[in-house]
Formats: structure tokens, C-alpha cells, sequence
């Protein structure tokens, strides 16, 4: 019978695997100039297997170094999946400029809180500032697909099927990141190795959707938004951007031209 840590690290071997297949991909299909970001997060983790393997490897070095180094990888690799996360979102809302807007100052929101929370209660230790920050930043972007394919859906957004697995990817592993490591960590600890293991398969089903949409779904241009019309007129044009939208977008584009006056 195969153990639950053999089967993690087999598990971890092939996920490096698809993550190599993964870029390459996205070099060949030409991603790495509209998304810039989310390859630069793919090609981080590499990065960061083959840092935590050769720290693992290093003779001598205190159990608790080798934690705080791993951590730190992760740390860097976690701002580049934030990054990746705001690259998406401007794809699917950056042709509406009063939405993008606004979604752009809530998501630097976030990651100011974020950041803060992390520093005032991490008293400066570089473990628990990547954890701190690890876990907010999860939890943040699992928060904000959801909020953004539901808004999706109430306002019959057009979705790109490429754009909705890259979402639905990102979303899948950060809810699982949160449930495992903050709402089970404190009452299975019994189980951890275990709950490692499904962590690593959770991130290699994500790996598996993002390597299906980027070998197979088209990258198509990006929405425009139409020019402004009566509403009498409206249903004349296409059903692909609706009216209340529309209203939404030109509302929001109105507001912050007048803060930007006022500034």
C-alpha cells in the first residue's frame, strides 16, 4: 500500500510537470504579451519547487530556517498570483471604464489591507508575514471571482470561456487554500499529511483547467463598449452588452471623471 506522503510526493512531481507543460504552452501559444502577469505566476512556481527543493537539500541548515525560506518563496509567488488575478479581471471588465474604475480601487484596497493586517500582526517575522499575507490574499481572490462571476451573470456579461477557466482555476485553489489552512489546520492536525495531499491534487486539477483552456480556447479581442445611444434604440444592437450595464458603466464613468476634476 502506498503511503499518503509517497502519494503527495508523486502527486507534487507530476503537478511540476504540468506546470512546466503549462508554460510552455503559453509561450508557444503567444501568452506571454496579453498576459503577462499569469505567466509570470506559472513560471514563479517552477521557480519556486526548484528553490524549495534545493533548500530541503541543503545539509545543516535548523528545521525552522528551512520553513521561513520556503515561505518567503511563497510570499513572492503569491503577489504574482494577486497580479495575475487583477490582469483577468481588466480583461473582462477594461472595456467598460467606469466598472474597471472601481474594481481596480477596490482591488488595491484589498491588498493594502492585506499587507497592513499582515505587518501589525506578524511582530516582523518573515513566516508569519508570507502566512499573513498567503492567506488574505487567498481569501481575497477567491471573494472577488465569485463576486465578479456573479455580477457576471446579473448583468449577462459575455464571459470568454478562456477568461472563465483562468477564473474558475484561480477560485478553486484559493477556496481550498482557505479551508484547509485555516478552517481545518486547528482540528485535523491528526490528518495533516493527508490534507496535503489534497491540496496538492486541488492545485493539480487547477493546473489541468488552465493547461485544457490555454491548449484549446481561442484568445479573442476584448469587448468594446458601444457608443452612446437613446435607450429607444438600444435593442437594435447587439445582446451582447446589456442596457443595465450600460446604465452601470456610464453611471461610474461620470462619478470618477468628477472626483478626478475635484482632485
Amino acid at each position: 500500500m502506498v503511503e499518503p506522503l509517497q502519494l503527495r510526493n508523486l502527486a507534487w512531481a507530476f503537478t511540476t510537470l504540468v506546470k512546466c507543460a503549462l508554460l510552455v504552452q503559453l509561450v508557444r501559444r503567444k501568452f506571454l504579451d496579453d498576459y503577462p502577469w499569469f505567466c509570470s505566476y506559472v513560471a514563479s512556481t517552477i521557480l519556486q519547487s526548484l528553490a524549495v527543493a534545493v533548500i530541503y537539500q541543503i545539509p545543516g541548515l535548523p528545521q525552522l530556517m528551512v520553513w521561513k525560506m520556503a515561505w518567503g518563496t511563497q510570499l513572492v509567488v503569491i503577489c504574482f498570483r494577486f497580479q495575475a488575478v487583477v490582469e483577468l479581471i481588466r480583461k473582462i471588465l477594461g472595456a467598460y471604464l467606469g466598472i474597471w474604475a472601481l474594481a481596480w480601487r477596490l482591488l488595491f484596497g484589498v491588498g493594502v489591507l492585506v499587507m497592513a493586517n499582515s505587518l501589525v500582526f506578524s511582530k516582523g517575522d518573515l513566516y508569519w508575514i508570507a502566512q499573513n499575507v498567503d492567506r488574505g490574499l487567498e481569501l481575497s481572490m477567491a471573494a472577488i471571482i465569485v463576486a465578479l462571476l456573479l455580477f457576471a451573470r446579473y448583468y449577462r456579461l459575455p464571459l470568454q470561456r478562456l477568461h472563465l477557466a483562468l477564473a474558475v482555476g484561480l477560485c478553486l485553489y484559493s477556496t481550498f487554500f482557505v479551508m484547509d489552512y485555516t478552517l481545518l489546520e486547528k482540528h485535523v492536525q491528526q490528518f495533516a499529511v493527508f490534507w496535503g495531499f489534497l491540496d496538492v491534487i486541488t492545485y493539480l486539477a487547477t493546473l489541468l483547467i488552465w493547461l485544457n483552456a490555454v491548449s484549446f480556447y481561442p484568445k479573442l479581442a476584448t469587448i468594446a463598449m458601444p457608443p452612446a445611444v437613446p435607450k429607444e434604440l438600444y435593442g437594435k444592437l447587439s445582446s451582447e452588452v446589456n442596457l443595465r450595464l450600460y446604465e452601470l458603466n456610464r453611471q461610474l464613468s461620470q462619478l470618477f471623471r468628477s472626483e478626478d476634476r475635484h482632485w
